[in-house]
């Protein structure tokens, strides 16, 4: 169970940082890359970016909270993952829909 939470936590990072990094501090992008996509230890990001291994989980902690707290203003995250559920119920329900209907749906969902 602990291992399925890390790695949700971790798809969770990737999509916090790809939707929300650049809105980051320069540190807090650059600590969040080496930590959560590069998989680097927090001693080695500490030397790479001159701080300590508390100030480098600081920055990753910090960096979660501002991306989470954009999360819950912008929700990109949840529109997108909405607009996948809508798209795969399309595709499932493709034979009994209107071709006309699939179509338009279809684009729109890809705007």
């Amino acid at each position: 169970m602990a291992e399925k939470d890390s790695l949700d936590q971790r798809i969770r990072d990737g999509l916090l940082l790809d939707n929300y990094g650049a809105l980051l501090t320069g540190k807090q992008r650059m600590a969040c890359a080496m930590i959560l996509l590069q998989d680097l230890s927090l001693s080695e990001a500490a030397e790479t970016l001159g701080v300590s291994r508390q100030g480098v989980h600081d920055l990753i902690t910090r960096a979660r909270e501002h991306m989470e707290g954009y999360e819950s203003s912008f929700g990109l995250i949840a529109r997108r993952q909405q607009t996948d559920k809508m798209e795969q119920m399309l595709e499932e329900n493709r034979e009994r829909l209107p071709e006309d209907f699939y179509t338009t749906f279809k684009k729109i969902l890809e705007a």
